[in-house]
């Protein structure tokens, strides 16, 4: 059985940590931005609704009589 750990092994360890550190915050900061984009779209569509063009138009009751 080996007594130490090499230097290499440790710079190694080290690369693989610091990777994945990198790659988990690119994510997350790119799932942030999304959530932040689709709630920013989310009011904007409520605040703002368009009509829904599938719906047949609202009659329009005349006063006249």
């Amino acid at each position: 059985m080996r007594q130490g750990t090499s230097p290499l092994e440790y710079l190694a360890a080290f690369a693989i940590v610091f990777t994945a550190g990198i790659l988990s915050s690119i994510s997350f900061t790119a799932y942030v931005e999304r959530v932040r984009r689709n709630a920013v779209r989310d009011h904007f569509m409520r605040v703002n609704p368009e009509p829904d063009l599938s719906a047949p138009p609202p009659k329009i009751r005349s006063t006249a009589a």
